[in-house]
């Protein structure tokens, strides 16, 4: 039974070209990446060190979920660089605005603001950003990525499942850890004031 799963794991998902196991690292890889970049944007922008984003974990998912997303939209056209620009520019921008939008909503709160940046929408998205992820997704996709992914497939199977069974797990406890810490804002920010910012967004 358990051969059985591991194997279901390792497979690849039909119309999506990557397993289980595979998204599952991309998706670990790429989180990690968007905390010290916004880490390191934070450190310029507002002088100061902020862990960011939702978790308490180094990881910052909403990067994770864009760079796995654009990879299985763009797999077989990376060689396409218009569509690639594009479609970079277009869903990371799009995930940001829906992400925002949503963790607003349910928690009246934000994680970012860019509301003092020129050519902004609602203050969760920016032109600035948008240029960004166009260029990033392009070097990511047809230049990091591939080595991202041969790296991954050379990790022995058993480490790389043993390491998933515990970052899955350390996951799903702070997910709930953030939750209950993000409600607990929500019960301090009636919905006559403004949205709460929890971090510095510039100095």
């Amino acid at each position: 039974m358990l051969n059985t799963y591991f194997q279901r794991v390792l497979t690849d998902l039909p119309y999506i070209g990557y397993s289980l196991y595979q998204m599952f690292g991309i998706f670990c890889f790429w989180s990690f990446i968007g905390w010290l970049v916004e880490v390191a944007d934070m450190a310029i922008e507002a002088r100061e060190f902020q862990n960011r984003g939702f978790l308490h974990l180094p990881l910052c998912p909403i990067y994770g979920l864009g760079i796995l997303t654009l990879n299985i939209i763009l797999k077989g056209f990376s060689d396409n660089y218009v569509l690639l620009v594009i479609v970079s520019m277009l869903l990371c921008t799009g995930i940001e605005l829906l992400v925002g939008e949503a963790l607003q909503k349910a928690f009246h709160a934000r994680w970012w603001d860019y509301s003092h940046m020129r050519f902004n929408f609602k203050g969760l998205i920016c032109l600035r950003n948008t240029l960004f992820f166009a260029a990033a997704g392009f070097v990511i996709v047809t230049i990091i990525e591939p080595k991202v992914e041969q790296a991954l497939d050379s990790l022995m199977i058993s480490a790389g499942l043993i390491i998933m069974m515990v970052m899955s797990v350390m996951l799903f406890v702070d997910t709930l850890l953030s939750l209950f810490k993000a409600k607990k804002i929500r019960k301090t920010t009636p919905d006559e004031y403004e949205p709460k910012l929890l971090f510095k967004s510039h100095r």
